[in-house]
């Protein structure tokens, strides 16, 4: 059986294609827009859901008698990325009493109780001011405060929790936007999903808006505020030619799509209404910047500090080290009476320490700057440390772990 989409099924069962759309999701299949593909299990489903559903409503009609009224179909607009959204059907449901069913029965109370509700609910509030005063009279004064805050989408993103249903809303957007696919009747419905998010039909004064074929890829959102966000998006952009392809004796031309690919940054003014949203204003595109620093923008990273300590002082640090790195890969137990820190890693093994300096603090201190090689399922890698080596009678101890190299000058 050839793959058939949402509104091709919509359009066969005699159903909105909206509507179609929505029991879909609702039935666990991944779909943005009614362009998408059904598989034949999938169409079984919604077939056998609205087969079900008409059989309902036909036995609904006999039991009781519903007046109808034909309400003519709004023709459609033309095809325009700002043409309306089609309405959705509201079919009337049925309901019916049931065999024996009774109303329930509302519980009443009486003036007696209503009247006792009242004199003890005075009766507390006058309580409560008497002890308030009283304790204000005796120096008392409230130490907190309550804070009604509205954390906006901009604190959820830094600090406090992506706002999921803003981002989620909009992840479908941008999935439906740089989705245009190369049928001409699959595209008038691609638009109609794209002005669907816009609610409303905005103002345009242009030359004509025309879109070429292309393919989604991927988006990373890069920023989000209350009304605006901001994707990195990558998508498949399609080059529209013409070719002459001959057919017997006949010769007819032929459109043909190559993509390429693209990226962006795609901005989209958004707004919240209740606990919905919508697009409010035209998106636009930006050049993606160039993330990547240079060479005088960041500091110089070398081993700084000197080591002077004894030779016998560096070979029982190094020892120290070298039991410290091994206890970290190996033996939890073992790490925690000779640092504070560190957790056990064992998805890595200690191979070498290849670079150490121990600068004295004195007071048996030591500032330990560390290189080492560590081994896991990657193959080998080098890891940069800075922390602190107290010595304790006959052992050591070291605290106060860093994974960077101190900055210093170039050598």
């Amino acid at each position: 059986m050839s793959k058939i989409k949402i509104y091709e099924l919509a359009d066969k069962l005699g159903v909105e294609r909206k509507e179609l759309l929505s029991k879909a999701q609702e039935f666990g299949i991944s779909a943005k827009s009614t362009s998408k593909s059904l598989s034949d299990a999938e169409v079984l489903k919604l077939e056998n859901f609205y087969k079900k559903s008409d059989t309902q409503e036909v036995f609904g009609e006999e039991e009781s008698e519903v007046e109808t009224i034909d309400v003519p179909k709004k023709k459609e607009s033309k095809f325009s990325l700002l043409a309306g959204r089609k309405p959705e059907k509201n079919k009337p449901k049925m309901l019916r009493k049931l065999p024996n069913e009774t109303p329930p029965k509302l519980k009443r109370i009486s003036a007696k109780q209503v009247g006792a509700l009242v004199v003890g609910g005075v009766g507390f509030l006058i309580l409560s001011n008497v002890v308030l005063f009283g304790l204000m009279a005796s120096g008392y004064r409230p130490t907190q405060k309550i804070i009604y805050q509205e954390v906006s989408a901009t604190q959820k993103a830094s600090g406090n929790g992506l706002d999921l249903q803003a981002k989620n809303y909009l992840d479908g957007f941008v999935q439906t936007y740089f989705t245009f696919p190369e049928d001409e009747k699959d595209q008038e419905q691609a638009v109609k999903d794209i002005n669907g998010y816009f609610v409303q039909n905005l103002p345009v004064i242009s030359q004509g808006i025309q879109r070429t074929p292309s393919k989604f890829e991927g988006a990373v959102m890069m920023s989000l505020t209350d009304n605006e966000a901001t994707y990195k998006v990558t998508y498949s952009a399609g080059e529209v030619t013409t070719k002459e392809v001959k057919k017997g004796k006949d010769t007819t031309k032929q459109n043909v799509v190559k993509y390429h690919d693209e990226t962006t940054l795609f901005t989209i003014p958004y707004q919240k209404v209740g606990s919905a949203y919508y697009i409010s204003d035209e998106p636009y595109f930006s050049s993606v910047p160039d993330l990547q620093a240079n060479e005088n923008q960041v500091p110089t990273k070398t081993w700084s500090g000197t080591d002077n300590n004894s030779a016998s002082v560096k070979k029982d640090l190094d020892k120290f080290t070298k039991s410290l790195f091994t206890a970290y890969t190996t033996d939890g137990d073992t790490l925690k009476l000779i640092s504070k820190g560190l957790s056990l890693n064992k998805v890595q093994e200690f191979k070498s320490l290849d670079q150490a300096t121990y600068e004295s603090k004195g007071d048996n201190k030591y500032h330990a700057v560390v290189q080492v090689t560590m081994k896991n399922a990657l193959g080998t890698h080098v890891e940069n440390y800075q922390f602190t080596i107290e010595k304790q009678k006959q052992s050591y101890f070291a605290t106060d772990f860093k994974h960077t190299l101190p900055e210093g000058k170039k050598e």
